[in-house]
């Protein structure tokens, strides 16, 4: 198993320095040929969050990471909280973080959430 960090990631997806595309390309098509892969919930959070800097829409970084979680060889670290905060970020107007604190307090059995931030205190 080969653990990626989120640079392969951002490389093979936004595809902006040829030499690294192909290399980071070359290291996710290895999932696909029995080679599995893990990626750590982290390594996600970083992932949308380069994108959301990006410019890219919630539907488009929800896509992408779907994508990934689908993939045939990949393991996601954490992945029902990914998963599940991806859900809620794609329908809502908070952070990707902080829908990743409250799945993940969620799963660990906290109802009840604490925060300073309204914007997200909304979204629960």
């Amino acid at each position: 198993m080969i653990s990626i960090d989120t640079n392969i990631l951002v490389r093979a997806y936004l595809c902006d320095d040829e030499e690294q595309t192909k290399q980071a390309q070359d290291i996710l098509l290895q999932a696909n040929q029995g080679k599995e892969l893990f990626v750590s919930s982290y390594a996600i959070l970083e992932f949308v969050w380069v994108l959301k800097t990006k410019g890219y829409s919630r539907q488009e970084i929800y896509r992408a990471v779907i994508k990934l979680v689908d993939c045939k060889g990949v393991s996601v670290g954490q992945k029902n909280i990914v998963l599940l905060a991806l859900e809620k970020y794609k329908k809502g107007k908070a952070d990707f973080g902080d829908y990743m604190i409250i799945a993940e307090s969620k799963f660990n059995g906290f109802h009840e959430f604490k925060t300073f931030d309204r914007a997200v205190l909304n979204e629960i």
